[in-house]
């Protein structure tokens, strides 16, 4: 494999993502109100009952987090507040990657399927592998940046403004660096190969978004399995996770290199 090509693939989706400011806008959103909105919010409303029966399944998920082992310098007033920051918001932040890298690569893929500009790539000597990776790294690389880089701010968050509450560090835990170190990269990966193995029989790039809500249901399944205390995240059901999607990663990348097919990519309009 050509890496100067590579190289060059990852730089011109880089160039892309940055001149597209409405996009880099919209990126940007969701990852500002998960990581610092939310939390100061809900640090400056507290946990009243009118507050949280706001935020759907937050008041039966404190419930059941009662029956769970905490540490021992959280008080009756401050468990509500720790169940809410490492727990109750850790599925959002496996949310945000995918919904960043589905955009990404939908407008990477579809995108340029969209602008006509595709046919142009393939006349240049670049082996597809490389294209095809090229591409995805080019989109997972911010993905993944945002992500860490949102975690991050929203620890520095938690951690400053809940100091008065706790006279503690909560985060992160090992939940939260196994979320982010490997399960976010392996979230982003997932989800830009299934719109890569999609893109060559979908005509727009609405329609890729869609499916990365075969991603997104089964987080979504553990957002409401915790609100309900059905599952708790923890370590052990993390690691579980991780061998999952790395299985699902290996499976998927060799059924999406081996069917796709540029051809049919470009015909079908």
């Amino acid at each position: 494999m050509d890496r100067h090509q590579l190289k060059v693939m990852i730089n011109k989706e880089y160039r892309e993502l940055v001149n597209d400011r409405g996009l880099m806008f919209s990126l940007l959103i969701i990852p500002i109100i998960f990581s610092i909105v939310l939390p100061i919010l809900l640090f400056i409303l507290g946990t009243r009952k009118e507050v949280s029966a706001s935020i759907v399944g937050l008041n039966t998920f404190i419930e059941q987090f009662k029956m769970i082992k905490y540490p021992d310098y959280l008080t009756r007033g401050t468990v509500p507040f720790y169940v809410i920051f490492t727990y109750f918001f850790l599925p959002l932040f496996m949310l945000l990657p995918i919904i960043i890298s589905t955009v990404l690569s939908s407008s990477s893929f579809i995108g340029e399927k969209e602008h006509k500009t595709l046919e142009g790539l393939l006349y240049t000597p670049i082996n597809t592998k490389v294209l095809v990776l090229g591409k995805a790294l080019g989109c997972a690389a911010p993905a993944v940046t945002i992500s860490t880089v949102s975690v991050l701010v929203y620890i520095l968050v938690v951690n400053t403004v809940g100091w008065r509450y706790f006279k503690h560090i909560i985060l992160p835990n090992m939940t939260w660096l196994l979320v982010t170190i490997l399960i976010s990269p392996l979230l982003v990966l997932l989800s830009i190969l299934l719109v890569i193995g999609s893109s060559q029989y979908l005509k727009n790039s609405k329609s890729a978004q869609g499916v990365s809500m075969i991603i997104v249901a089964p987080i979504f399944g553990m957002l409401i399995s915790q609100a309900t205390g059905v599952l708790i995240l923890g370590v052990f059901e993390t690691v579980i996770l991780i061998i999952v999607l790395i299985l699902l990663d290996i499976i998927v990348f060799c059924v999406v290199m081996k069917m796709f097919n540029f051809e049919k990519f470009i015909l079908n309009n």
